[in-house]
């Protein structure tokens, strides 16, 4: 048996990133594959890439946020879509050691695994082959939403049983469509819980268990760390993890670790 960790968009949260490595450590993975968006929003990006680029057995592909900053890193045409994060983005490409840039360049949109018998795609977002090739400033990540089987349908390039791991959308997704299976574990270090989710898959014999856990992290301490950096659009993104929390604490939260299980079988 094989059992492989996914996670995605760690947005430059440290914090969470830390939580989630770990609990890596207790899980007897044999490789980890993160699904992009390591960079943007928090402002935590070489510390991010520090991690993971010291890392054995780790996978990674580029996502949206990775991509408009080396735009702007390289001068290449920025999305026209994004324009109300421009700002955000130059700050944190003016921030990006040139190594870590260089690394993030050289990380593919997608890849393909071959697992137990299984055949995994590692990607930000599905795309079909036309948009694969488009460059950032045209939207590629965005050509097939919102995340459903109607829309993921379309992506005739995916052979039969392939299972799709993907991020993007920050909640987490777990569905079939066209004998595949799609997997969005749940943004890792961007939501309003004090929680850093991520995926354990197990393979074996063709047979594939899917673990969604969710590890606590100090959130509190997070957001005051990012009360204290001069940032473009701070309020904004402060709002994207106050959004909805509690306001009565249960101190019994902060320890728990859950896992949702789900079994998907080879018929």
């Amino acid at each position: 048996m094989k059992r492989l960790a996914v996670m995605t968009d760690v947005h430059g949260n440290i914090y969470a990133l830390q939580a989630v490595l770990r609990d890596l450590k207790k899980q007897r993975i044999d490789s980890t594959f993160c699904t992009g968006d390591l960079i943007g929003i928090g402002p935590f990006s070489n510390q991010v890439c520090e991690r993971l680029y010291s890392l054995k057995d780790m996978y990674i592909v580029r996502g949206n946020h990775d991509e408009a900053v080396l735009a702007l890193m390289k001068g290449d045409p920025y999305p026209e879509s994004r324009i109300d994060v421009q700002e955000h983005h130059q700050w944190v490409a003016d921030h990006l050691y040139k190594r870590y840039a260089k690394w993030i360049e050289s990380l593919p949109r997608q890849m393909v695994k071959e697992i137990e018998g299984r055949s995994f795609q590692f990607t930000h977002y599905p795309m079909d082959a036309k948009s694969s090739v488009l460059p950032i400033s045209e939207d590629p990540f965005d050509q097939l939403v919102p995340p459903n089987g109607e829309n993921f349908s379309q992506l005739e390039e995916l052979e039969a049983e392939t299972v799709l791991c993907f991020g993007h959308d920050h909640d987490v997704h777990h569905f079939s469509m066209n004998d595949r299976v799609f997997f969005n574990p749940g943004a890792l270090g961007c939501n309003n819980v004090p929680y850093a989710r991520y995926g354990i898959i197990e393979v074996e014999d063709g047979n594939v268990r899917f673990i969604k856990r969710q590890v606590p992290y100090p959130m509190a301490t997070y957001l005051e760390h990012l009360n204290r950096i001069d940032f473009p659009r701070k309020e904004v993104i402060l709002k994207l993890f106050q959004k909805n929390r509690r306001t009565h604490h249960d101190p019994t939260e902060t320890y728990r670790i859950s896992s949702d299980h789900y079994n998907e079988s080879r018929k």
